[in-house]
C-alpha cells in the first residue's frame, strides 16, 4: 500500500511538472467527458420526451390488439388504415382481464377508419342566402345574391375553360361548361325571376358540384371512449367548443387539422406566412418561396368577395379603401371594384403584412365564414366499411382538441376523435340493438331469406306455371312504398338526441386498446402479464410497447438515436486517436527519465504502474472538468430548453423546446469511459517504455 502511495504521490508531481503536455491532453480528454455526458444526456432526454408524447397523447404504455391479426399494429404509418389488425369482439371481458393486473392503471377502447369530409363553397353559403332571402320576400337582397351567384359561375366558367384542354372527359367537360354559359345569359336571368326555386334547384344540381373542386378532406378518425380518454391522457385539451358529452355521439375536430385544412384559404395562407415570418425568421425580400407564397394569396381573392353578402360588401369597401389610401372621389370607376381592392390589400410584403394580417382578422374575417364546418355544425362523414360499400354518418362538431406542447406537431394532429358507436357505424359493424332493430324492420317487410339453390325460383319464379301476365294498370315504382318515412325521418333525427348507456358503448367492436400503465411499472414484464391475462380469460392479444406501435415514429426515434450515436462514436474515436497518439509521444518523450528509474532499481512493473497512474490522474481530473462543464451547460439547458428547429421536431421534443435532464449514470459513464480509453491508449506506449534496457534508454543518442 505504500509503494501504491509514493507512486501515486509521484505520478501526480510528473503531471504538475509537465503543465504543458498535461494541459495538451487534459483538455483532450476534457471533451472527451463533455462529449459523452451531452451526447448521452441528449439522446436519453429525446427518447424520454418522444415517449411522453406518445404515451400521453394517443398510444399510451402498451397497445393491445387481436392476437389473429394479420398485419401488426401501427399507429402512425403512411398506410394507416389499410392494416387488417383484427377485431377485440368483447371488449368489456379483456378490460376486466387487464385492470385485475398490479400494472395497469386504465385500458381504454380505440378504433380507427379513414373518413371523407366535402366541405361547404362559397357557391353553397351563397345559394343558401339566396334561397332564404327568396322565401321572405327580400327582392332586392335576392337580386344582389343572385348577381353573386352569377359572379361566382363566371369565375368557374374561366377556371373550366382553362381545364378543358386537359379534361380526361371531354364530352362531360363541354356540358359542364355549357352549363356555367348559360347561367350568364339574359334568358336564364328571367327564368330565375319567374321560376326562383326550380332555377336554385338546377344550379345545385348542375352548378354546384363544380365549385366542389379542392373542397374535399381527409380525416382520419379515432372512436374511441370520449371520457376514458379525456381522463387517462392527460396531454388532451379541449380548445374550442365543448366535449362530447358523456352518452352523445359526436366529433371532435384536430385543431391543427381545422385550422390547416378546414379554414378559409385566404386565412390558412396568411396564417402560414405569419409562421414562417415569426417563427422562421424569413422575409418576402430575400425568401422567394414566401414571396410566391404572396402572390397566390392576392389571386384567392374571390374567396373572400364571394363570401361577403351584399351588406358587408357595401360596409367593407370603404374600410378597404381607407385603409389602402385610394380616394373615392379621385380614383378611376374601375379601381374602386371591390375585388381589386381586396387583390390589392392581400399583395402583402415586408413593410406592410403585420398591420393587415391583424386589420384581416378585425374587419374581414368577422363577414365570412371562416371554417367551412363551423363548431356546433352537423358535418357529414363518408367511409368504405370493412364490406367494401360506402358508408355515410351525419354527426355534430362539439369542438376542437389539441395535444398540450404538441399543437404546432402534424403528427400529433393526425387523428381526430369520435365516440365508438360513430366509428362502429363507419367501420361497418352493427351492436346488438342495431342488429335487432334491422331484424324487426325485415319482418315487417316480410323479407324472405334467398338460398343460393332456391334463388332463380324465389326471384323470378319457378316453372311454366310462374309466367307473369302484365298489368293493365299502369302504376309507378315506389321503393319506399309501404314504408312508414316520416317514422323513418324521426328515428334518423333521433339518433344525435340519442343518449347511449355504457352498455351501447363498450358492446360492440374495437379494433385496439390502449393500456396505462402505473408509474414505475415495467413495460416488458407487464406486456408479459397482458397477454397471458387474456389468454387466460378467452379473448386473446398481441400487446405492443409504445415504441413498436407507434410504428414509422418509433423507427424514427431509433434513427435520431442511431445517428446521434454515430456521430458522437465519430467525434470520440478521432479525438481517442488523438488522445493516443498524444499520450505515446508524451510517454516516449520520457524514456531517458524512464531509463534513468530503471537502473536506480526501478522494476518495469513500477515504471508500467506509474506511467499508467500519471495517465488516471491526469484522466480522473481532466474528465470529471469536462463532465462538471457538460453538468452545468446541461442544467442551464434544462432551465431555458432547445428549441426544435421545425414544427415536425416539436413530436419528437415532446413540445416546442427540449429539456434536457442530466443524470449522475451519464456523467459517470462520460468520466469512466475516458479513464478507461486513456489507460488503454497509454498501456502500449508505457509497456515499450518500460521494456527498453536503461543504459540504451538514457543514451540520448538512442
Amino acid at each position: 500500500m505504500s509503494k501504491v502511495l509514493v507512486l501515486a504521490g509521484i505520478a501526480w508531481r510528473n503531471v504538475l511538472a509537465h503543465r504543458v503536455k498535461s494541459a495538451i491532453v487534459g483538455s483532450l480528454l476534457a471533451f472527451g467527458s463533455f462529449l459523452v455526458v451531452t451526447g448521452k444526456t441528449i439522446v436519453d432526454s429525446i427518447e424520454a420526451a418522444m415517449a411522453e408524447s406518445i404515451t400521453a397523447s394517443l398510444a399510451g404504455d402498451i397497445q393491445v390488439y387481436d392476437k389473429n391479426a394479420k398485419d401488426q399494429l401501427a399507429l402512425f404509418s403512411f398506410g394507416a388504415g389499410g392494416e387488417d389488425i383484427g377485431e377485440i369482439t368483447d371488449f368489456p371481458k379483456l378490460r376486466d382481464a387487464l385492470t385485475a393486473l398490479p400494472q395497469v392503471k386504465a385500458v381504454v377502447p380505440l378504433g380507427s377508419v379513414n373518413t371523407v369530409v366535402f366541405g361547404r363553397t362559397e357557391l353553397d353559403d351563397t345559394l343558401d342566402k339566396l334561397r332564404a332571402a327568396n322565401r321572405a320576400g327580400l327582392l332586392e337582397e335576392r337580386d344582389q345574391l343572385f348577381a353573386q351567384v352569377l359572379a361566382i359561375s363566371a369565375q368557374l366558367q374561366q377556371d373550366q375553360k382553362a381545364a378543358f384542354t386537359i379534361a380526361a372527359d371531354k364530352v362531360q367537360a363541354q356540358i359542364d361548361l355549357d352549363g356555367l354559359t348559360r347561367v350568364q345569359t339574359v334568358e336564364f336571368a328571367s327564368q330565375f325571376t319567374s321560376d326562383p326555386e326550380g332555377t336554385l334547384d338546377w344550379i345545385d344540381r348542375a352548378i354546384a358540384p363544380l365549385a366542389s373542386d379542392g373542397k374535399m378532406m381527409y380525416l382520419r378518425l379515432l372512436g374511441t371512449d370520449m371520457p376514458a380518454f379525456s381522463k387517462d391522457f392527460s396531454r388532451f385539451r379541449i380548445v374550442d367548443g365543448q366535449n362530447i358529452p358523456e352518452g352523445k355521439r359526436g366529433f371532435l375536430i384536430a385543431k391543427y387539422a381545422y385550422e390547416r385544412f378546414v379554414k378559409n384559404k385566404v386565412a390558412r395562407e396568411l396564417d402560414n406566412m405569419k409562421e414562417k415570418r415569426d417563427d422562421d425568421g424569413l422575409t418576402f425580400a430575400t425568401d422567394k418561396a414566401l414571396h410566391d407564397q404572396a402572390g397566390r394569396c392576392a389571386r384567392q381573392y374571390a374567396r373572400i368577395l364571394f363570401m361577403l353578402s351584399p351588406k358587408d360588401a357595401a360596409e367593407l369597401k370603404p374600410l378597404l379603401q381607407a385603409e389602402l389610401g385610394v380616394s373615392p372621389a379621385s380614383a378611376a370607376p374601375d379601381d374602386q371594384n371591390l375585388g381589386k381592392l381586396l387583390v390589392s390589400f392581400l399583395s402583402v410584403d415586408d413593410t406592410n403584412f403585420d398591420a393587415r394580417y391583424v386589420w384581416f382578422y378585425t374587419h374581414i374575417a368577422p363577414r365570412v365564414r371562416l371554417y367551412d364546418v363551423g363548431i356546433g355544425e352537423m358535418m357529414s362523414l363518408r367511409a368504405y366499411t370493412k364490406t367494401g360499400y360506402m358508408r355515410s354518418v351525419n354527426v355534430k362538431v362539439w369542438g376542437t382538441f389539441e395535444f398540450v406542447g404538441l399543437e404546432s406537431s402534424q403528427l400529433a394532429g393526425v387523428y381526430n376523435l369520435a365516440d365508438l358507436v360513430t366509428f362502429r357505424q363507419l367501420y361497418g359493424k352493427m351492436t346488438e340493438s342495431q342488429v335487432a332493430e334491422l331484424d324487426g324492420v325485415r319482418k315487417a317487410a316480410a323479407v324472405k331469406e334467398v338460398t343460393r339453390e332456391s334463388a332463380e325460383d324465389d326471384l323470378f319464379g319457378g316453372g311454366a306455371d310462374a309466367l307473369v301476365t302484365e298489368s293493365t294498370t299502369t302504376r309507378a315504382f315506389d321503393e319506399f312504398a309501404g314504408v312508414d318515412m316520416t317514422a323513418a325521418s324521426r328515428a334518423a333525427a333521433d339518433l344525435d338526441d340519442r343518449v347511449y348507456t355504457t352498455a351501447d358503448m363498450e358492446n360492440g367492436v374495437v379494433l385496439n386498446a390502449a393500456v396505462i400503465l402505473h408509474e414505475g411499472a415495467s413495460i416488458p414484464e407487464a406486456q408479459r402479464a397482458i397477454e397471458a391475462a387474456s389468454l387466460a380469460a378467452g379473448a386473446p392479444v398481441n400487446a405492443l410497447d409504445w415504441q413498436t406501435a407507434s410504428g414509422i415514429v418509433g423507427q424514427l426515434l431509433l434513427v435520431i438515436k442511431g445517428v446521434l450515436l454515430v456521430a458522437i462514436l465519430v467525434i470520440f474515436l478521432v479525438a481517442l486517436f488523438i488522445i493516443n497518439n498524444s499520450m505515446m509521444m508524451a510517454t516516449l518523450e520520457r524514456t531517458a527519465e524512464i531509463g534513468t528509474m530503471r537502473a536506480i532499481g526501478a522494476q518495469r512493473r513500477e515504471v508500467l504502474a506509474l506511467v499508467l497512474l500519471e495517465t488516471l490522474v491526469l484522466a480522473t481530473v481532466a474528465s470529471g472538468l469536462g463532465a462538471m462543464v457538460s453538468v452545468g451547460m446541461l442544467a442551464w439547458l434544462g432551465e431555458v430548453g432547445i428549441r426544435a428547429p421545425s414544427a415536425q421536431m416539436t413530436f419528437i421534443f415532446g413540445g416546442p423546446r427540449l429539456y434536457p435532464a442530466w443524470s449522475m449514470l451519464n456523467v459517470s459513464l462520460g468520466v469512466g469511459s475516458v479513464s478507461i480509453i486513456s489507460l488503454f491508449s497509454t498501456f502500449y506506449p508505457a509497456m515499450m517504455a518500460a521494456s527498453v534496457q536503461p543504459v540504451v534508454a538514457m543514451n540520448p543518442k538512442e
